[in-house]
């Protein structure tokens, strides 16, 4: 199941929300609990992800893509990325390639203030140390 991605990049923020919905906020494939998140600048934060996004960079498997004046990057599987994550598409539950799929477009259909909106509307917990002054 190809990934119908929105208009926004996914990048670092999306990322950090797409990751932390599919483990904080489900249990699909027993992944909750995966990261542990704080809250943060834009709310959920893992450093373990960061750490490992970082990690996968140098071992080649994805790029941080600036092409078309991105101003956070765009993460981009290389050859070897998506060769391996068509491999990691096999193992997992069609329902599962579905919610990932699903979580991936939600938050690249999202702009900047609405992703946050709703994330914190779900998890205020995670809102307490925002630096985000958009409209609630």
């Amino acid at each position: 199941m190809a990934s119908k991605d929105g208009p926004h990049p996914f990048d670092r923020i999306r990322m950090q929300k797409a990751v932390f919905l599919v483990t904080q906020g489900t249990r699909a494939a027993n992944w909750a609990g995966s990261y542990e998140y704080q809250p943060y600048n834009w709310g959920p934060y893992s450093t373990q992800l960061s750490e490992d996004l970082a990690n996968w960079q140098r071992q080649g498997v994805m790029v941080l893509s600036f092409a078309g004046g991105v101003r956070y990057g765009r993460y981009v599987l290389t050859r070897d990325g998506s060769r391996l994550a068509r491999e990691l598409m096999a193992s997992v539950s069609p329902n599962t390639l579905r919610l990932l799929t699903e979580v991936r477009s939600w938050v690249t259909s999202k702009d900047f203030n609405r992703l946050l909106r709703e994330v914190y509307e779900e998890f205020p917990g995670y809102a307490t140390k925002s630096r985000w002054s958009g409209p609630r």
